[in-house]
């Protein structure tokens, strides 16, 4: 039953796209509002190096993201409601819904800064499971010297609870680079197409009970997208490798996904 559901929601959403694909831009006076619809299908369902359904299951994770460029003094302005439903049974309790409101600005189009606040639902828990993060994130995005445009992100959040007898406070960070690479013309690409390289580093204080670490964990991933007008869809392939016994047991993890997202 689960999987139907969380199947006719998916058709929903890509129907709801589709016809969406003649509605003119929404617009906040004289703002306009980019609204991306998104769908991706993941085997695993790994955060900043965690497997949270612990057994390598698959999961579901819609999204909604409302942008509004230049909203206030320059700063763009977005809200993201996103969701992971797990395809297998026994992870009931982390049926997961996510809230994210995020102020951006780009400095002189080489500094990109961004403070946001996520609210982590736990809906089919008790409301002691909710964790709430204000967080910050700097971006250089083209580091000098180098051959290829690389980028360089330093994150940090902190996470507490909603309740007083909620999971234990205290910090989550990570520092990364990012590139793309133009893929080969060959029948397989599309014309400009390009593979998006990602590795984040992650560390703690020992937030949620963990064992502090300033480097637990490294994600790499592999993406690209194919555009088909409003439409996009993005393969990718991610790999973590843990340095700490407390996170997955210490054991490497690999896993795919599949976005389909329609922006209008």
């Amino acid at each position: 039953m689960k999987k139907k559901l969380v199947l006719v929601l998916g058709i929903v959403l890509l129907i709801f796209a589709t016809l969406a694909a003649e509605i003119p831009a929404f617009e906040v006076g004289e703002k306009d509002i980019e609204v991306t619809l998104s769908n991706t299908f993941v085997s695993r369902y790994i955060w900043r190096g965690h497997d949270v359904y612990s057994d390598n299951d698959a999961a579901y994770q819609p999204s909604v993201d409302i942008s509004i460029p230049e909203f206030i003094f320059d700063s763009d302005l977005s809200l993201n409601i996103w969701g992971a439903f797990p395809l297998h049974e026994g992870h009931e309790t982390v049926t997961e819904l996510d809230y994210t409101l995020t102020f951006a600005r780009t400095i002189a189009d080489m500094l990109d800064i961004s403070l946001g606040y996520t609210y982590f639902d736990y809906p089919k828990a008790n409301d002691k499971s909710d964790v709430q993060e204000p967080w910050a994130a700097i971006t250089l995005n083209k580091i000098p010297s180098l051959p290829l445009d690389v980028s360089f992100t330093v994150f940090a959040g902190y996470d507490y609870e909603v309740t007083s007898s909620g999971p234990e406070e205290g910090w989550y960070y990570s520092w990364g680079f990012d590139t793309e690479l133009l893929l080969p013309k060959v029948v397989i690409f599309q014309d400009g197409q390009s593979l998006a390289v990602g590795i984040t580093n992650w560390g703690n204080d020992g937030v949620a009970g963990l064992k502090p670490s300033s480097f637990y964990a490294t994600e790499i991933g592999l993406s690209t997208s194919y555009a088909f007008k409003s439409f996009s869809v993005t393969p990718s392939i991610n790999y973590t490798i843990n340095y700490e016994d407390e996170i997955n047991s210490g054991e490497d993890e690999i896993w795919t996904g599949m976005d389909i997202s329609y922006i209008f």
